[in-house]
């Protein structure tokens, strides 16, 4: 799922629903679905530019005979929409299985992980084509733009690693290595602290990136079993971030169905809070007011109240 503050002053919550091919549009603070975008089978993530105009979604070609899984394939699509019109203005095709983007400060690039080579795509989207390609490591999955635009960080989930690139250069110039897959990551606009999900970690890992040191904090259980994932992609957790003030981190404890809120940068948990089945990716509204959270398993949205830290619809 993800925030957009589209260009006619309005915000909505766009969330695409992989399978059906389409993408509802749910009004804020109505928390109604007001419209949808037909896509088609698989999308994979959703991006947005610093202007709001545009909605950049990616869909893989997939469902491949003989595959065990539903969301693997050797390329894709990237795709732009007007958010005044919720058309789409164009699509082009990619040459690797795209997965979760960001886009460039200025709004001219967009950089697609590819998780089925070793390659990070530079997109121009004026030109509409890939221009530049930067070794990431196989299993591309996440990337996070810094604050400041100036770098790129990417996570890899075969080769362990989280590459930082310079938005400027295109070249990587820092990487830090993990014992497991790199899953979904947050910093604050400091970039003092990074925080990451594993593949297999129920919790997440503490790294300063000063000294490359860190550490694990384990999520609660709340007395029950945490099921290890038994197939592709082995989501044990999927989903963090900060709080746009920056005093809370938000982590889904996917595999227990909950989210759980702690204090940054002090790591103190502050409450859990039930959700739906698989919680994936979490969004917040503008004003910090709701967190979204998008259930995989149970096809539903969680719309959390920030202050109350209570699931109201």
């Amino acid at each position: 799922c993800l925030l957009l503050s589209a260009a006619h002053a309005e915000e909505f919550l766009y969330v695409h629903n992989t399978y059906s091919g389409e993408i509802s549009k749910i009004s804020i603070p109505g928390h109604e679905v007001v419209g949808k975008i037909d896509i088609g089978f698989y999308m994979d993530y959703l991006a947005k530019s610093p202007d709001n105009r545009t909605l950049y979604v990616n869909r893989i070609n997939g469902d491949m005979p003989g595959a065990r899984a539903r969301n693997v394939g050797v390329d894709g699509e990237l795709i732009a929409i007007d958010t005044a019109t919720d058309q789409i203005a164009w699509r082009m095709d990619l040459d690797g299985m795209p997965h979760h983007m960001s886009v460039s400060k200025d709004g001219a690039r967009v950089f697609v992980p590819y998780y089925d080579t070793w390659w990070l795509a530079v997109v121009d989207v004026v030109r509409r084509e890939v221009f530049k390609k930067i070794w990431i490591g196989h299993g591309g999955h996440g990337t996070k733009l810094s604050a400041d635009g100036k770098r790129l960080y990417v996570g890899s989930m075969m080769n362990d690693l989280l590459t930082v690139i310079d938005t400027n250069l295109l070249e990587v110039v820092d990487a830090y290595p993990f014992r497991d897959g790199v899953r979904p990551f947050a910093f604050p606009a400091n970039e003092s602290v990074l925080y990451v999900q594993q593949s297999w970690l129920h919790g997440f890992i503490v790294v300063d990136p000063k000294t490359k040191a860190q550490r694990t904090v384990r999520l609660p259980d709340l007395g029950r079993d945490v099921p290890m994932p038994e197939t592709y992609p082995h989501n044990v957790n999927h989903g963090i971030a900060l709080t746009l003030d920056e005093t809370q981190l938000w982590v889904n404890g996917s595999a227990i169905d909950t989210v759980f809120v702690y204090t940054h940068p002090t790591l103190d948990l502050v409450t859990s809070i039930p959700v739906g089945s698989d919680p994936n990716a979490m969004a917040f509204s503008g004003d910090g007011r709701f967190c979204y959270v998008s259930n995989r398993r149970s096809d539903d949205l969680s719309i959390i109240d920030t202050a109350t830290f209570k699931e109201v619809k």
